[in-house]
């Protein structure tokens, strides 16, 4: 009877790593955790609600104050880092919730805090009424009842007014 699946002994021979490998290996995990390689990195902001406001977090060790900016244009903030070995940007859209005309920051030990306050709701209020001495009636309107008394008092007018 013939077989099917022929099979044929494997024969590994597995050397043992040398040294060579273990060079490679360690060249290209320091390659990939380099502190120039690192510092490329941006860094996470961290967001948060707090009454009804956003606080954004951003953790900035090293970096100077005046290196960090921050701005809004329309609905869009900026938060945004730029030094001689790193630049970073991070754009966010201010949500219809928050007034893009509220925003704080502070910086301090290497934290910069973005607190973006919410849009105030509108309070409800009562309405005067005003009264006025203005006749009821407009100007237009009085022209057609000075014709219509004439006409009840025995005087036809047939002219034409305007």
């Amino acid at each position: 009877m013939y077989n099917l699946v022929h099979t044929r002994p494997l024969s590994l021979r597995l050397r043992p790593f040398d040294r060579t490998f273990d060079r490679a290996f360690d060249s290209l995990v320091d390659s990939f955790l380099s502190p120039s390689r690192l510092s490329q990195a941006a860094p996470a902001v961290a967001s948060t609600w707090e009454d009804g406001a956003l606080k954004l977090t951003v953790d900035l060790p090293g970096i100077p104050q005046e290196a960090v900016d921050v701005s809004v244009s329309g609905r869009a903030l900026t938060i945004s880092v730029k030094t001689e070995r790193q630049s970073w940007q991070r754009t966010l859209s201010v949500g219809a919730g928050l007034d893009p005309e509220q925003v704080s920051a502070q910086y301090a030990d290497g934290r910069l805090t973005v607190l973006v306050a919410p849009v105030p709701q509108a309070q409800p209020r009562r309405i005067e009424i005003e009264t006025t001495k203005a006749p009821a009636i407009e100007a237009g309107e009085t022209d057609q009842v000075d014709q219509v008394e004439q006409v009840e008092g025995g005087e036809a007018d047939t002219s034409a007014t305007s």
